[in-house]
C-alpha cells in the first residue's frame, strides 16, 4: 500500500486514475459473483426500463469510480484548495460556510455516491471545520497508513474504540464543528426501516441521534464525479431536529426526508453508487423499527 501511495502521489492525476481504472478492468472479470450480485441489486433499483448491457456498464463504472476513489484517496497528502477549486465545485458550500460562520455544530449526511471521501475533504480544504468517526483497522500497519493519510488533510478523525468517542462527537459538535458521516449503511443488529431503493432499508442509527443530542441540522450532501477528474458538490437544504415530537418519531422522520433525497439522486446517477457493499442495504433485520411507527 505504500509503494502504491507513492507511485500514485508520483504520477500525473489523469495517469494516476488511468492505472486505478487498468486495475478495476481486471477486477471486474475476476470478481464475477461480486459483479453479478452488484448487477442484481441495480436491476432491482432501475427495473426493466434498461437493457441488461446498460445495467453491466453501470456495474462497471461503479467499481471503476471505487478505484478513482481509492487512488484519490492515496493522493490526499498532495491535495490543497487550490486543488479543490481547480477540481471540484463547490458553490453549494457556502452553505455550511455560512452556518459555520454561527458557530454551531451541524451533521455532514453523505451516501456513498461519487467519491463520499473527497467530500469530507473537499470541503475541510475550503474552510468547513470537517471531522470524521472510523473503525480502526485489523492491521495495525494499514491502520497507521490511513490515519496518516486522514491526518495530512487536516481533518480530525475519531476512532470508533477510542475511549468516550461518543461524547467526543458530541463535544465537537457543541464547538460548532461538522461531524461528516454515512447514513446509508445496514444495521448490523437493529435498525431503523425506511423506504430506500425500493425496498425497506434497516438502516445504523447516528445521523439523527447525534442531530437530536446536539440539537444541531443535518446538511444532506452528494459528490458526483463528472468525467475522471472533474467532482460537483451539492449540499442540499438542511433538516432540523423536531423538538415536540418524541425521539422515536423524529428519527424516523429525520431518517425518512434524507434518505429520500437521496434515493433520488440515487436514481439520477445510479452509476455511481456503491453497489458492491457486502452488507447490502435493503437485507432485512428482524429487529428493525418498522417506518410505520414514525406517525405514532
Amino acid at each position: 500500500m505504500r509503494g502504491l501511495q507513492k507511485l500514485f502521489c508520483w504520477l500525473p492525476y489523469r495517469l494516476a486514475l488511468f492505472v486505478g481504472a487498468c486495475l478495476a478492468a481486471l477486477a471486474f472479470h475476476v470478481i464475477r459473483f461480486r459483479v453479478r450480485e452488484a448487477q442484481r441489486r441495480i436491476r432491482w433499483v432501475v427495473g426493466d426500463r434498461v437493457s441488461p448491457r446498460a445495467v453491466r456498464r453501470m456495474a462497471w463504472i461503479s467499481l471503476r469510480n471505487l478505484f478513482f476513489n481509492g487512488v484519490e484517496i492515496m493522493r490526499f497528502p498532495k491535495m490543497d484548495r487550490q486543488w479543490v477549486e481547480t477540481h471540484i465545485d463547490t458553490q453549494t458550500v457556502e452553505k455550511l460556510l455560512d452556518h459555520a460562520a454561527t458557530k454551531r455544530g451541524a451533521v455532514l449526511a453523505v451516501p456513498h455516491l461519487g467519491n463520499w471521501d473527497l467530500a469530507g475533504v473537499g470541503a475541510s480544504l475550503v474552510g468547513v471545520p470537517i471531522f470524521f468517526m472510523a473503525r480502526r483497522q485489523k492491521n495495525p500497519l494499514t491502520d497507521a497508513l490511513l490515519n496518516q493519510m486522514r491526518g495530512a488533510t487536516g481533518v480530525e478523525t475519531i476512532l470508533t474504540d477510542s475511549g468516550g468517542a461518543l461524547r467526543k462527537v458530541i463535544r465537537n459538535l457543541n464547538d460548532g464543528k461538522v461531524f461528516a458521516m454515512l447514513p446509508d449503511v445496514r444495521a448490523r443488529e437493529t435498525g431503523i426501516q425506511v423506504p430506500f431503493l425500493g425496498g425497506d432499508a434497516a438502516l445504523a442509527t447516528g445521523m439523527e441521534l447525534f442531530s437530536r443530542r446536539a440539537d444541531v441540522p443535518i446538511f444532506p450532501a452528494f459528490a458526483v464525479r463528472e468525467g475522471w477528474t472533474r467532482h460537483r458538490w451539492q449540499v442540499l437544504d438542511p433538516v432540523y431536529p423536531n423538538p415536540e415530537l418524541s425521539r422515536e418519531a423524529d428519527q424516523q422522520r429525520i431518517m425518512r426526508e434524507v434518505m429520500a433525497l437521496f434515493d433520488q439522486v440515487i436514481r439520477e446517477h445510479p452509476e455511481q453508487y456503491f453497489w458492491y457493499n457486502k452488507r447490502w442495504i435493503l437485507d432485512p433485520l428482524k429487529s428493525a423499527r418498522p417506518a410505520s411507527a414514525a406517525g405514532g
